[in-house]
């Protein structure tokens, strides 16, 4: 473990670069185009559509999907929403549970050919994360073989989607209320134009909600009134069979299935958010860590790059440290979706265990980049402010991702539930002899102890009063979770590789550092250890800093052709040079 190789000869790097392919000069034009209203996002968007049809990228694998989320994510947080809306949630909801029947092979073509913009139409104004309690409406009418899709109420209203009309027809996956034949049975996914030949369905009402600050999506609230639905627009699956007469035969007989199947490509977009919030931290970090080489100061040795202060390098190198881990993690991650998503096209649900690992990950990865986005920020200075040099779109986008495909802490109180109802997969603690992992271990561990006395002792139950008393626990125990999964992943994809030793040893450290005064309170370690802890996380990033921070190169943010006035090759003469212009402006 104490055996390095020069960062030259890692093989880690090319696992870092953003998106891991070259851009072209075509799309690098696409993406470098400015918007500051929703009008120009949307015709950005329909430009990237363009492209992605001309050049036949593939985004029916995962995979590629994930890697087309990574290279327009830190040029536009709003464009990269659109596509995970459009490509993730509609387009996948539908190949996944939509029967190919000529309407829905129409509209899905229409989607999958730029010819149409997908959304999709899940939380209520009253509803959110208890997407099961939603109140649309889809009522089966026997007689005309349609459904009618009604908002009962302002609590049913669609908010927020991005559904607002523009030059391409949208088409929508409604998530609604199935009633027939007198009968409830749960929420299913419709597909519906909301518009045809430039003009609203009839029965739909859009309401733009205007712009949130620096994030221009076409937001807006959608309501139903009598909307008919044709027959073939349930997406279904193999979930039921309804007949023209309004039977019904439920082939999944548990709600809870149903929902599973309904919901799967939300919880795929969790894991887009990871990969659209840590790349916002690749090149955050980046353009902090050239700014922090040029800047200059009068320091205690005369002139100096601020970097030459250990606060500001150790800072970067801690951070720098934790997202070259969690871009390890969510490549593999990643990659292990697709494969599954590959093999089961149709009807398919993600497994107890792996949706925790999913859960827990989006969670660790958005707040993990938040703190980093909030500190480039200010080791950049004043200049950290400013719109051009990009950070804080970074943040109001990492705000969207900790939101977005579900809260990060109603998610996190769940899995933290999950896991203590045993759904978890076993983390083998021999796969990793390091004493710094041992405690995280017996954290998790006793955590996990804790949390099950009680809910055996409550007929193995998590109810609210439990949830409230302990949920700081229930937390604790999902993060955990969480960090040791990103450790044994990685170390069995990436062990061949000495200087993975080094990245993951300080992964650790950052950690326990950060959970230190829980596992003095829950007496995991001692004053003493503790003591020591901390004294080899000094030692260590006194040692390792400038190394780690050189694997900042290997993200390849120039590559993506991310470019701001603070990390060119002088931003001083950028300023000079652009001054004239900027003044106009």
């Amino acid at each position: 473990m104490n055996k390095l190789l020069c960062n030259s000869e890692s093989k880690l790097r090319p696992y870092l670069g953003i998106g891991n392919s070259v851009v072209s000069d075509n799309l690098l034009a696409v993406l470098k185009s400015t918007c500051d209203n929703y009008h120009s996002s949307v015709k950005k968007f329909i430009e990237l559509l363009k492209y992605i049809q001309n050049n036949n990228i593939h985004t029916t694998s995962f995979n590629e999907l994930v890697a087309l989320h990574e290279l327009v994510a830190p040029h536009d947080c709003t464009v990269v929403s659109m596509l995970s809306i459009h490509f993730n949630l509609a387009i996948g909801t539908i190949a996944n549970l939509g029967a190919r029947t000529p309407y829905v092979e129409d509209l899905y073509q229409k989607l999958c050919s730029g010819r149409a913009i997908g959304v999709y139409l899940a939380t209520e104004l009253a509803h959110g994360n208890d997407l099961v309690a939603i109140e649309t409406q889809a009522n089966y009418l026997p007689e005309k073989g349609v459904f009618i899709l009604n908002s009962p109420g302002p609590n049913a209203y669609k908010f927020m989607p991005n559904t607002t009309p523009c030059e391409l027809p949208k088409v929508a996956v409604i998530l609604a209320q199935l009633n027939a034949s007198g009968k409830r049975y749960g929420i299913f996914p419709f597909i519906l134009p909301l518009s045809v030949n430039g003009k609203l369905t009839p029965g739909v009402k859009i309401t733009p909600l205007g712009d949130k600050p620096g994030f221009y999506l076409d937001n807006a609230i959608t309501s139903f009134d009598n909307v008919e639905i044709p027959f073939e627009g349930l997406l279904a699956g193999n979930m039921i069979t309804l007949t023209s007469d309004g039977k019904i035969s439920l082939h999944t007989k548990e709600l809870r299935e149903r929902f599973s199947l309904i919901t799967n490509r939300i919880h795929s977009g969790k894991l887009c958010m990871a990969m659209i919030s840590v790349t916002g931290a690749k090149s955050a970090l980046h353009i902090t860590s050239t700014y922090g080489n040029k800047r200059q100061t009068f320091g205690y040795s005369g002139t100096m790059p601020i970097i030459n202060y250990s606060h500001f390098k150790e800072g970067i190198a801690w951070d720098t440290l934790n997202t070259i881990t969690h871009a390890l993690y969510l490549r593999e991650l990643t990659r292990k979706v697709s494969i599954i998503l590959s093999e089961s096209v149709k009807n398919f649900k993600f497994s107890d265990e792996l949706l925790i690992e999913i859960i827990t990950t989006k969670s660790l990865c958005t707040w993990r980049t938040q703190e980093i986005l909030i500190n480039c920020r200010e080791r950049c200075g004043a200049q950290g402010l400013f719109t051009l040099n990009k950070i804080p779109n970074y943040l109001i986008s990492n705000f969207g991702a900790i939101t977005s495909e579900g809260d990060n802490l109603v998610l996190s109180l769940k899995a933290g539930g999950m896991i203590t109802l045993n759904k978890m997969k076993e983390i083998n603690k021999t796969s990793f002899q390091h004493n710094l992992f041992s405690i995280l271990y017996d954290y998790m561990n006793f955590l996990h102890k804790k949390l099950n006395e009680l809910i055996v002792s409550n007929k193995k139950k998590i109810n609210l009063d439990i949830l409230n008393k302990h949920s700081r626990d229930f937390l604790e125990l999902s993060q955990t979770y969480a960090v040791l999964s990103v450790v044994t992943t990685t170390i069995d994809t990436y062990h061949n590789d000495d200087d993975f030793y080094m990245i993951i040893e300080g992964y650790l450290l950052d950690w326990i550092h950060r959970t230190m005064s829980n596992l003095l309170r829950c007496e995991v370690i001692s004053l003493q250890e503790s003591l020591k802890i901390d004294e080899r996380r000094i030692e260590y990033i006194r040692k390792h800093a400038d190394r780690i921070n050189d694997y900042i190169a290997s993200f390849g943010v120039d590559k993506a052709g991310i470019e701001t006035p603070i990390s060119s090759n002088d931003y001083i003469s950028w300023y000079a040079n652009n001054h004239h212009q900027l003044k106009n402006n």
